[in-house]
């Protein structure tokens, strides 16, 4: 009986650890520091935006890019509400309006650096503006500590004024889109804001900042960025991208 039960005990004791094993590994993080950034304003509502949405499925897949796809309202009406839209994506792309001086809002539109914007869908050009602005987003070169899932973000001194954003994403999501201009068409989005807020400022002191994964992971997330600003929405200065 005994020399039946043991090597029982043994397998199971070895599939505890290999079921552990999976589930450490499934909620481990990475970090990196990403070259540059790449903001689309887009919506589903748009048909002009799904050439826009695959380039940027591309550009992602460079870890020296961090592109993110803001979801828009105000093609809502056309027929189909974007389900990734969100008021607070609509007021960031004001604020771009302002800063550059531009007379509307517009999709799809890509942001590059905090700088510089351009049609979504203009691979040449929006591919020109990644190489202009090449290693913006290390101006500051930030130093982390990632426990678990507290992640210590250490930004150094310098000069300058900056607003320190916390970016909640998707890192991928299909859509079946029934309604509107794109009626039929399922569409592969990349990097998908769902939150976007001010983790505090940084007034060129060196400094930390404490994230914590764990609400993110329990709302669904699989990634985040995180985004040091100039006075808000101007030039990005740092960024990371953390994969969940």
């Amino acid at each position: 009986m005994n020399i039946r039960i043991a090597p029982m005990i043994a397998v199971s004791a070895f599939v505890a650890l290999i079921a552990m094993g999976a589930v450490n590994s499934a909620v481990a993080a990475s970090v990196h520091q990403p070259s540059t950034v790449v903001e689309l304003y887009t919506s589903q509502g748009c048909s002009s935006c799904p050439p826009a949405d695959e380039l940027l499925g591309e550009l992602v897949k460079n870890d020296d890019v961090l592109g993110l796809s803001f979801g828009v309202t105000y093609w809502d009406y056309i027929g189909w509400k974007d389900i990734f839209g969100s008021s607070d994506n609509d007021a960031r792309q004001v604020e771009y309006r302002g800063r550059f001086n531009s007379r509307y809002v517009y999709t799809p539109q890509m942001v590059v650096a905090g700088t510089e914007h351009i049609v979504g869908s203009d691979r040449s050009g929006v591919e020109g503006l990644i190489a202009k602005h090449e290693g913006h987003a290390k101006s500051l070169l930030l130093d982390w500590t990632l426990n678990g899932d507290d992640l210590d973000i250490r930004l150094p001194a310098g000069t300058g004024k900056a607003t320190v954003w916390v970016v909640d994403i998707d890192r991928q999501r299909d859509v079946n889109i029934r309604r509107g201009e794109n009626t039929g068409r399922i569409i592969t989005y990349h990097n998908v804001v769902r939150k976007i807020r001010p983790l505090g400022d940084w007034t060129g002191e060196a400094k930390s900042i404490q994230v914590n994964l764990a609400d993110m992971r329990a709302e669904g997330r699989d990634g985040c960025a995180i985004i040091v600003q100039q006075d808000g929405y101007g030039p990005i200065l740092a960024a990371l991208e953390v994969l969940l």
